[in-house]
């Protein structure tokens, strides 16, 4: 909590650049003391955190309900981790980081693809049992070759990826559907355990890393119910909030600068831009938004 107070500026024998430093702190705390007051007046709000698929029901500032996601999901989306650590092991081999250690490194992912293999049949949905167990497979084969003295080479990791890629590919479009389905279903549930009016305002937030990936799943789903007009204006990417309370501050600041934009200039989003934006713009000669990575249509 920001307690202006604390930052007010006192007369001091300062040079012109911390004092102007030490006003802009107590100006910020004033904005950041009404933006930590707003949430409690905030009728309803959506919180649902990228990749996780839960949807947090937020009524005035507090968490009253979790519409939970898919069980399967999280053991799932271990899959996935198992090949960011080959990869990681893969990178790390190659570059000799570690010396001594490389073997134990390769060691230990071997076994730890041993018990991911084991595990798989007894905890993965029956239909994706069998593609993540050959993925992983493929996997531990890489892995028990560097641990017993083979070198990493530059393709190892990405040929041995080609050979299991269609299985991975299987998982991936399987867990997309079913994790879809779940969110749709819990974003419909949040809908109709709101009023009309309730709904209309609410604002809905993916709470995610500032690298923030192109066309989420989470997005998608809330825009199926709250419809295509919500994206950018109700339901929004929360960058840089990796957690359901920081993205309850970055939603408050959301809403703080929608007031002030329509406080200062008459526009409501006009604080949602940068602030030299119509400079940018006339620069770039069009409104931009960066992107990572280009648009992708699929037959």
């Amino acid at each position: 909590m920001n307690d202006p107070s604390s930052f007010a500026p006192e007369p001091a024998s300062l040079s012109p650049d911390q004092r102007i430093a030490d006003l802009n702190v107590f100006f910020r705390s004033l904005y950041g003391a009404n933006r930590d007051a707003l949430l409690p007046e905030v009728p309803l709000v959506g919180l649902t955190l990228i990749g996780t698929g839960e949807i947090w029901r937020i009524e005035y500032g507090q968490i009253v309900k979790c519409y939970q996601p898919m069980r399967a999901a999280p053991k799932i989306k271990g899959l996935m981790h198992a090949v960011l650590g080959a990869h990681g092991a893969w990178g790390l081999l190659r570059r000799k980081d570690g010396g001594e250690n490389a073997r134990r490194i390769a060691t230990e992912l071997k076994e730890a693809l041993a018990e991911a293999i084991e595990r798989a049949s007894t905890e993965l949905p029956a239909g994706l049992a069998m593609p993540a167990k050959g993925v992983l497979a493929e996997l531990h084969q890489l892995a028990a070759r560097w641990s017993s003295g083979a070198d990493a080479t530059a393709e190892d990791f990405p040929n041995a990826m080609e050979r299991c890629r269609p299985q991975l590919e299987e998982v991936i479009k399987a867990t997309g559907d079913a994790v879809y389905g779940a969110l749709l279903d819990g974003f419909h549930a949040f809908k109709n355990e709101s009023s009309a009016e309730g709904w209309r305002k609410c604002f809905v937030g993916v709470c995610g890393p500032g690298q923030g990936r192109r066309d989420n799943i989470e997005i998608a789903a809330a825009m199926a119910v709250m419809g295509t007009d919500a994206v950018g204006v109700r339901l929004l990417y929360l960058e840089n909030a990796p957690t359901i309370p920081d993205g309850l501050r970055s939603l408050a600041s959301i809403i703080v600068e929608k007031d002030l934009g329509r406080a200062v200039f008459r526009d409501p989003y006009r604080m949602w831009r940068d602030l030299l934006a119509d400079t940018a713009v006339k620069h770039a000669g069009t409104s931009f938004f960066p992107q990572l990575g280009p648009e992708r249509t699929k037959s």
